[in-house]
């Protein structure tokens, strides 16, 4: 079973923390002011009606962590929660895993995002010792395609109508980096 580190030090600037209850109240509210950004790309952003999604989240959340299935953290940026960033569908035996993450409106083209995702895709490859790292994003969602692009994964596929949000199937664009020190 994995395990990995409740916290992760990105630089003087960001910290991503694993997810817990102390921040469901920001997250939710930060979810709600940014529901027209983030439901475009990600269609969880409608699921949370009420408060208690949050809490039932994070729950979940905390007992994949621990079960070593999928590590989520909260991103502080000066110690202010911005967004967040996951490990998931992790394939242990094949060494591979996915990357997802969002960002609060607010705090886009500050390098946030490239910074926190060149540092989880390094832990995932130098410490869990994954071999394939992916993210998948919609071709039109610019802002997710040029961090892949910025941190060199290569674009290897385009899956038709792979997603289905707000009543229409979406393509997902997958970009993939290789861990060298595995190959």
């Amino acid at each position: 079973m994995l395990k990995a580190k409740a916290e992760i030090v990105v630089d003087n600037e960001i910290t991503l923390k694993r997810f817990l209850h102390d921040v469901d109240g920001l997250k939710y509210e930060m979810i709600l002011a940014n529901h027209d950004h983030l439901l475009p790309w990600l269609p969880w952003a409608d699921k949370y009606e009420k408060f208690e999604d949050m809490l039932n989240f994070t729950e979940d959340q905390i007992k994949e962590f621990d079960a070593g299935r999928q590590f989520g953290y909260n991103i502080f940026y000066f110690g202010e929660l911005v967004g967040s960033i996951d490990i998931h569908a992790i394939a242990e035996d094949d060494h591979h895993c996915d990357l997802g993450y969002w960002l609060d409106k607010k705090y886009t083209g500050k390098g946030i995002m490239t910074r926190s995702v060149k540092a989880l895709t390094d832990y995932a490859m130098n410490e869990l010792k994954m071999h394939r790292v992916v993210i998948k994003a919609a071709p039109e969602n610019n802002a997710s395609i040029s961090v892949a692009e910025r941190l060199s994964f290569t674009r290897e596929a385009l899956l038709h109508d792979e997603q289905y949000l707000i009543n229409r199937y979406y393509d997902t664009v997958v970009y993939a980096k290789i861990n060298p020190q595995t190959t």
